[in-house]
């Protein structure tokens, strides 16, 4: 079966591939009442995917590249993402994502809409949950993210984020965990937030770095003041180090961690697994308050727009202030993909990961962009 699954994925990245080189690609400048832009250019790409959330996906994907009136960078872009993907687990996801400079890179605004109908499956909070535990839930999700950041001398960025989850929970299973009403959320649960940004970023492109680091300090303070209907503060870390082995051979390095305190719901707590933080397994196969992962990525330029890497990473998740339960089980995963360049001068790409953890469960990831 994995066999099977790898191939039909394979498949599938060549025909993206194929579709990539022949997209839509426009440039253009646009002026309006408010503000200018220039050297527009658009990609539009069809979507097929398989992951372990989702089983095989579908969709279409637009992302626009330009640059505002006020612009002296020749390296940093303003960008549009925006994907439609349906998949064979009846989940429906819409994204839109626009992240704009403004003033010369002074100021940089990051924003995510998203809209999911997600059916899923979970297994209980914490970090030894039994395989046997599984049940199926379904979930429609409205957010919004946005952080508006200034751009300080030595590459450091500070700002403030505002966020707005609001999560319904449709459907559980009969008797099963979140059917016993003794998990925070189990009954939906709506999220406001607002928090602050700090970061150290010499990074010489945000989507595929070649070298430089990202150093990201987070907080999200969610309040039923503002609203929500439950209270608890969230601390990001994010650690990332980009090392040129020469010839733009890259070893990238992560350290991520998140924290949380208070009376939060599952669906705000950390979640072990998916395409970004542990590769290899089945995101939310553990749940829990704290959680860190450590993970290193090799890069190998094959060709002018391939490229190979392979990535090995730990971690685990906790539930309490003292650690408890975070450095008992490590939870290790290791794999390998191709990269693909759609610009022969962007390094923007698509991936194909496969992770394997140490139980052998495996999973299969597309994105776009690395991972970390």
């Amino acid at each position: 079966m994995m066999m099977r699954s790898t191939i039909s994925i394979l498949l599938l990245f060549l025909s993206l591939v194929c579709s990539g080189q022949n997209s839509d690609i426009k440039e253009q400048a646009v002026q309006s009442d408010t503000i200018a832009y220039r050297n527009v250019s658009t990609l539009l790409v069809p979507i097929a995917f398989y992951s372990p959330e989702t089983n095989f996906a579908f969709g279409g994907g637009m992302q626009m590249f330009f640059k505002t009136g006020k612009s002296n960078s020749e390296v940093l872009n303003s960008t549009v993402l925006a994907s439609a993907i349906y998949t064979l687990n009846k989940q429906l996801i819409v994204e839109v994502q626009p992240q704009i400079y403004f003033n010369y890179e002074k100021y940089f605004l990051d924003t995510k809409f998203r809209y999911k109908v997600f059916p899923n499956l979970f297994w209980g909070i914490g970090p030894n949950t039994p395989k046997t535990a599984e049940e199926n839930y379904n979930q429609t999700e409205i957010s919004l993210e946005a952080k508006f950041i200034k751009s300080l001398p030595s590459n450091v960025n500070f700002g403030f984020a505002f966020n707005f989850s609001d999560f319904n929970v449709t459907e559980v299973t009969n008797g099963g965990i979140l059917d016993s009403d003794q998990v925070a959320g189990s009954n939906g649960a709506t999220l406001v937030g607002v928090g602050i940004v700090l970061n150290i970023d010499s990074r010489d492109n945000k989507f595929s770095p070649l070298r430089g680091g990202f150093y990201q300090f987070n907080t999200n303070f969610t309040s039923k003041t503002l609203g929500s209907t439950h209270s608890f503060n969230t601390y990001f870390l994010d650690a990332r180090k980009y090392l040129n082995l020469g010839n733009n051979k890259i070893l990238a390095l992560q350290v991520y961690s998140r924290l949380t305190f208070g009376d939060s719901p599952f669906q705000a707590k950390a979640y072990y697994g998916g395409a970004d933080v542990a590769r290899g397994y089945f995101k939310g196969r553990y749940i829990d308050d704290h959680l860190y992962v450590v993970q290193m990525e090799y890069r190998q330029p094959i060709s002018r727009r391939w490229e190979l890497a392979a990535f090995a990473l730990t971690g685990n998740v906790g539930h309490n202030e003292s650690g408890h339960g975070l450095f008992n089980d490590f939870k290790t995963s290791f794999g390998a993909g191709p990269r693909f360049f759609l610009y022969k001068n962007k390094r923007t790409l698509l991936r194909l990961d496969i992770g394997v953890n140490r139980e052998g469960e495996s999973g299969i990831y597309f994105g776009v962009n690395e991972a970390f």
